[in-house]
């Protein structure tokens, strides 16, 4: 396959720019150590950073900075999280196709500028051009609470599971006067041509009567036909504009993006072992994002943070098939609002972080497993956390709690249109037991060149006040709990050579999953029955990077699954080398020489 670019030629990405400023990045650590930080309120222990986690969190955080992501030269998002460590991306399935599994599996929550994305995020996230996006921050354990809902947000139930980690995406912010156009064109034997093209410009004004500010904007397009007998192709058009101010201690972003596209699904093989001719598709597959959000600095150690999002979904689903049925085209839409605010306050050595989210999401129309439902729910939550600093900054203590809880305000699921239109009033008012999660942690500078870091934490979700978690035979489902912990040693021995070494460990005692089975309440409504089980995962991870000579520079990573088992009373099941890898490996080295970098 040839690749031809304004930034990529041939085999090899090639990045023009200065060598000067090419010299001045340091590689990016796994711990988020990140010694070239281009805005202070990206700075994973900067106040004023709306996601700003726990010192003890930072360890295991891993940061793919703008120069980093271009360096990559990922096709997407998921292309670009499948390089990141202890991650693999999975095909999920035609209707919900790509799923980042963290560490062996578990569910993530998406952030893009403040937006906390909904269930549809890996349908939102594929068509988001990298050339958009100034940095990812990849938060591997949940307990960094203040972030977001330790629960999934929208859809009708509190499903199963405390998340497991965020992946953060940050838009371009310019600081200076900037322009840059990417193409790209591939040609492979087995598959038609394919193409794309990006603008970024943007621009920062200095000092305007104590104000300063940037503003910035995005237009892209790609289109990747398929042949008719593969039909996996995809294309989509985007647009971004964003902008923002200071004014003595007050910030304030903007951004707003909107896309759309059309998504083919890869023709499935049937029981007799011929390809399916029917064709199954999105077009048009839409999404906007609105975001704002804004920080007051009162002092230098009490800071206001605030934002606020409006995500906009909408599909249309065609399929062949659907000429036999009453519907043609299934049409389905989401609207998630979500609201954050948050201070963070430092007293002498103790830092400390209150605040909580509010989130809203509605969907109509067939989804999923659903062929028809409406949803309209908010998760409420809030979190606090503190921070000891001890023995002259070398060790940092923490601990903190989030309490999260779903409240269904409308939601109903029918087989058919018909029953759907005759129970639109099913399940309404009902408040979900709420999740309770304690966290703690531990940062200890052993010298001047190891680190040692650990966490813990400990997690419940009962399941009696929710309405379609129901287990068949009238059997009891109990509260779920989950501890996880992790431990982990970093050196730093040269600029060269820096390793770093995590075990971890998650038990979710009483974890529930859908069965095949369904059946009907007294509306007429279907739903699946669920079962409960345990499940264990733990697993080593291996990091190491460093810079050569000034002018190389390498990552590798070695994550390995110990053990992935679902126990329960019958059996107890291992899915590694099933359905989840037992070794995940990346490894990325760059080069400068002169005014390139390969």
């Amino acid at each position: 396959m040839k690749k031809i670019g304004i930034l990529s030629a041939l085999a090899c990405s090639v990045l023009l720019a200065q060598a000067d400023e090419i010299k001045v990045l340091e590689a990016v650590n796994v711990n988020g150590e990140n010694s070239y930080v281009s805005r202070d309120d990206i700075d994973l222990s900067s106040p004023t950073n709306l996601y700003r986690i726990e010192k003890s969190a930072q360890f295991g955080t891993e940061v793919l900075s703008q120069k980093e992501i271009e360096a990559y030269k990922p096709k997407d998002i998921f292309d670009l999280l499948n390089k990141a460590t202890g991650l693999d991306l999975t095909y999920q399935g035609r209707k919900s196709p790509f799923f980042i599994n963290m560490r062996g599996g578990g569910s993530i929550t998406y952030i893009v500028d403040g937006a906390i994305l909904p269930s549809t995020s890996n349908r939102i996230l594929q068509k988001i051009p990298m050339i958009a996006i100034e940095e990812i921050q990849i938060v591997r354990s949940s307990t960094a609470l203040s972030l977001a809902p330790t629960i999934g947000i929208g859809a009708s139930n509190s499903g199963s599971g405390v998340n497991i980690g965020f992946v953060i995406i940050r838009t371009k912010q310019p600081k200076k006067t900037q322009g840059l156009i990417s193409t790209f064109y591939e040609q492979a034997v087995s598959q038609p041509a394919a193409n794309g093209q990006s603008l970024y410009a943007g621009t920062a004004f200095g000092d305007i009567r104590g104000v300063n500010g940037y503003v910035g904007g995005m237009v892209s397009r790609f289109d990747r036909p398929s042949k008719d007998e593969w039909f996996d192709g995809s294309d989509a058009q985007s647009g971004m504009i964003n902008g923002g101010l200071n004014y003595g201690g007050f910030a304030l972003n903007l951004m707003g993006y909107k896309d759309s596209g059309r998504f083919e699904m890869q023709r499935g093989v049937k029981t007799d072992g011929t390809i399916d001719t029917a064709k199954w598709y999105y077009d048009p597959i839409d999404t906007t994002i609105l975001s704002v959000d804004a920080s007051m600095a009162w002092s230098e150690n009490q800071i206001t943070l605030f934002s606020m999002s409006k995500t906009d979904y909408e599909q249309e689903e065609h399929n062949e098939n659907f000429a036999n049925s009453s519907v043609a085209v299934k049409n389905y839409e989401e609207k998630t609002q979500t609201y954050s605010l948050r201070h963070n306050a430092r007293f002498g050595n103790t830092f400390v972080q209150l605040g909580g989210q509010l989130t809203n999401s509605k969907g109509f129309g067939p989804n999923l497993s659903n062929s028809f439902n409406k949803f309209d729910t908010t998760v409420r939550g809030y979190a606090l956390s503190v921070e000891q600093t001890l023995l002259g900054g070398d060790l940092v203590l923490d601990a903190g709690y989030r309490q999260d809880q779903k409240h269904i305000d409308n939601s109903v699921a029918a087989k058919n249109q018909t029953q759907f239109n005759a129970n639109l009033d099913a399940n309404n008012d009902v408040w979900l037991s709420p999740v309770n999660v304690f966290a703690f942690g531990a940062l200890y500078n052993i010298d001047d060149t190891h680190t040692i870091n650990a966490r813990y934490m400990r997690a419940n979700e009962g399941s009696g006040a929710d309405f379609d978690l129901v287990a068949e035979n009238n059997a009891t489902l109990h509260e779920e709990e989950q501890t996880r912990y992790e431990i982990g040693i970093q050196a730093q021995y040269d600029k060269a050579f820096k390793p770093m070494v995590t075990y971890f460990d998650v038990h979710i005692k009483n974890q529930k999953s859908a069965t095949t089975k369904t059946y009907t309440d007294t509306d007429g409504n279907e739903y699946y029955y669920y079962t409960e089980s345990d499940s264990h995962k733990k697993g080593l991870e291996l990091s190491i990077n460093g810079v050569i000579a000034g002018a190389t520079r390498y990552k590798f990573s070695w994550t390995r699954m110990l053990a992935n088992e679902t126990i329960n009373s019958s059996a107890t099941t291992d899915s590694i080398g099933i359905s989840s890898p037992r070794n995940i490996y990346s490894a990325f080295i760059s080069h400068t020489w002169e005014e390139y970098l390969f």
